[in-house]
Formats: C-alpha cells, structure tokens, sequence
C-alpha cells in the first residue's frame, strides 16, 4: 500500500489548494442547477479526470482535485465530501448515495506526530472502487481501502479495509454480508422501464 507523508511543507501546499480549489467548489456548488455543460466545465478543471455524463449533486467538496479520476456514468448524490490528499480513483457506472465522505488522508494516531508546530501533518493512502459499485447514504470509505468491481456497501458503514468484488458489505467496521447472486437480479417490468427511459 503506498503511503505518502507530507510533514514540514504541509502547510504552504494547504493554501496553495484552497487558492486554486475553493472558488472552483463554491462556483459548482452555486451553479444554475440546469447548467449541465456549465458544471461538466468546472468538473473538468477542478478534478483529475471525469465525463461529459458524470453527474454531482451539490453540494459537492473537495481539498484538492486534481487526485481524484471519476470513471464513465458516475452518479454522485447530495453532499459527497472527498478529502484527496492522495488519490481517489473510481471506476465506471458508479452510484454513490447523499452525505457520503472518502478520505485518502488521516492524521498521525499519536500526538506527538501531530505536533510539530508546522500544521497539522497528514498520511496518504490511495482509495480505489472498482466499476459498478453502489454505495449506500452515509457511508465513509477510510485511506488505503479498494473496493471491488460489482460490490454494495450498505448505508452508514465505515470502511477501513478492502472489500473484494461482488459482495454486500455493511456495517462498521464494515464486513461482507454475503456474495451478490442471479437471485439479486431484479426484473423491471414494463410500466417500471418506460418510466425510467430504458
């Protein structure tokens, strides 16, 4: 697992951050919600990598940007927070609930590590979640987790380890449930899909 350690310069690179990110996050967040190129436009200055159909309820929040690469038909809903002093990679037809928070970053566990009088120091471990993951609302994904293509992580859990794919994982900490089966497959009938277009 990388982990990357940013100590004496923390600080300077902080604002250097906020000087860039904060008026692109307050300028997608107060968007005219139906200004769907408008944002795709902030979207594609502000973060790594993302789609023409990739869609963020605000409010949305970031620390930095550029280390986060969203994949193909990502749908984020209100309030995500991603804290991405390391990189946050998710792959494609990714749904994500409201008030949901992935966080590369954490603080030293002891205080002396914290304390160096230079800010407030910061480990990294990247975070990964694979294709066709849902994860559910008020779910916090921890640093240095990957979760795997085709996975559920069910609401309010927290995820401090790996999650292999296919699974249903809940809780906190968060574990697997049980493996996602053709019993799970849900058949839409007529009514249902012409209602939601497909």
């Amino acid at each position: 697992m990388e982990n990357n350690r940013f100590l004496g310069g923390y600080q300077e690179s902080w604002f250097g951050s906020v000087e860039r990110n904060r008026p692109l996050v307050r300028a997608y967040n107060t968007i005219d919600p139906l200004d769907i190129r408008g944002k795709y436009q902030i979207l594609k200055e502000l973060l790594g990598s993302v789609h023409e159909n990739t869609i963020i309820e605000p409010p949305f929040y970031c620390d930095n940007g550029p280390s986060i690469f969203l994949g193909n038909n990502f749908y984020a809903n209100y309030n995500l927070t991603i804290l991405d002093g390391g990189t946050v990679t998710i792959g494609d037809n990714v749904v994500i609930g409201p008030n949901v928070t992935i966080s590369s970053v954490a603080h030293p566990v002891h205080w002396k590590s914290r304390s160096t009088g230079n800010g407030f120091p910061i480990t990294t471990a990247p975070v990964k979640i694979g294709n066709n993951v849902w994860i559910g609302a008020g779910a916090i994904i921890l640093m240095g987790v990957t979760i795997g293509d085709g996975s559920v992580i069910g609401a309010g859990s927290v995820v401090t380890k790996d999650i292999p794919a296919n699974c249903i994982a809940v809780g906190t900490p968060c574990k697997v449930l049980r493996k996602i089966t053709d019993d799970d497959l849900y058949e839409w009938d007529d009514v249902e899909a012409s209602s939601f277009g497909f």
